[in-house]
């Protein structure tokens, strides 16, 4: 019997500290409507190794099929550029497609999925393609979003919680979660920030608290994802009107930056991890441009969806971003990508 307590203590001990664990594991979203200059978003990439990125741009025309048992299967109506990660058997994690549509995949430990039931089922790998290839609006996406269902499977070797963020060229927004077995949708314009751990209803009760959003505590400093949350609110909260598109995105990556994870920076309770951010995209939703930095390499590139084409004949393209040699407009530079001719 004694025995039997000692063992329940030490599960009691691990339970707690493996969750630390899981939300030590970090990404920040954040949407901004300007009054003039349109739309703008940027996200960080936070984790424990690289998710190596290439950029993929995929035509229109392509069937798509969701990877699962019983799955959806689609042909994309609008051509994009997603941010697949080569390591992670090509998880499409970041995108925008020619509508302006713009989706980001973020890590969320206290994910629960549904209870598999007869809907056509997708992904956690590619459900970010499935509303960029289907969909040119929020409101359209969550549509989409409604008749089919996510089911996990092991991407990198294990089940990944996470939830989206998603917002388009009007301003709209929206987060999905997978909270209790059950889909949360958050969605309309206020829903600006989105980082990981707690989930977002938790989150904005936490932000309440803090100085600027009514309550006392002071804006933190810390990396933890409850403090990225914060932070980045409050800088968006006031960001200046740019002057220009240039500066709209320029203001864009000055808030990712205050909460990207520097490289050996330790998450607090002496548990030693680190979640750096490996690399940084941004997005002008208004004229379709796609932006991307890597943390390790000074330059950014972008790519200008208006330029690139689309049409059904196309073959799949994509671009290695972690080559240090690039800086500027990299249109030109994707390549067919191999094995996936037309």
């Amino acid at each position: 019997m004694r025995l039997l307590r000692l063992v329940l203590l030490v599960l009691a001990a691990l339970v707690p500290l493996a969750q630390l664990q899981q939300a030590a594991q970090a990404c920040s979203r954040v949407m901004w409507k300007t009054d003039r200059q349109g739309v703008f978003a940027g996200r960080s990439m936070d984790w424990d190794q690289i998710i190596d990125p290439r950029l993929v741009v995929y035509p229109r025309g392509l069937a798509v099929q969701g990877g699962v048992d019983n799955a959806a299967t689609w042909t994309s109506r609008f051509g994009s550029v997603v941010v697949l990660g080569a390591n992670y058997d090509d998880a499409a994690v970041d995108g925008m497609n020619e509508q302006g549509l713009t989706v980001h995949l973020l890590y969320l430990g206290a994910t629960q999925y549904e209870q598999r039931d007869a809907r056509p089922g997708v992904s956690g790998r590619v459900m970010l393609r499935f509303l960029l290839d289907t969909s040119a609006t929020v409101v359209e996406a969550l549509q989409r979003f409604a008749v089919i269902q996510v089911v996990p499977i092991p991407t990198g070797g294990q089940i990944i919680g996470a939830h989206l963020a998603l917002e388009d060229a009007s301003g709209d927004s929206a987060i999905i979660e997978f909270v209790d077995g059950k889909m949360v949708v958050h969605h309309g314009p206020q829903y600006t920030v989105m980082t990981n751990d707690p989930p977002y209803d938790v989150a904005i009760k936490e932000l309440a608290q803090y100085h600027g959003f009514g309550g006392k505590k002071p804006i933190p400093g810390n990396i933890e994802s409850i403090e990225r949350f914060v932070r980045a609110a409050y800088f968006l909260k006031y960001l200046p009107q740019p002057r220009d598109p240039e500066q709209g995105v320029a203001f864009m990556f000055q808030v990712i930056h205050t909460v990207a994870v520097p490289f050996g920076a330790p998450y607090s309770g002496g548990r030693g991890e680190t979640y750096p951010t490996w690399w940084i995209t941004g997005a002008d939703l208004t004229n379709r441009i796609y932006y991307f930095a890597m943390a390790q390499n000074p330059n950014v590139i972008w790519v200008k969806l208006d330029n690139l084409d689309f049409s059904p004949s196309q073959p799949e393209l994509m671009l290695d971003p972690t080559n240090p040699s690039l800086t500027g407009d990299v249109g030109l530079g994707f390549r067919p990508r191999p094995g996936k001719g037309r």
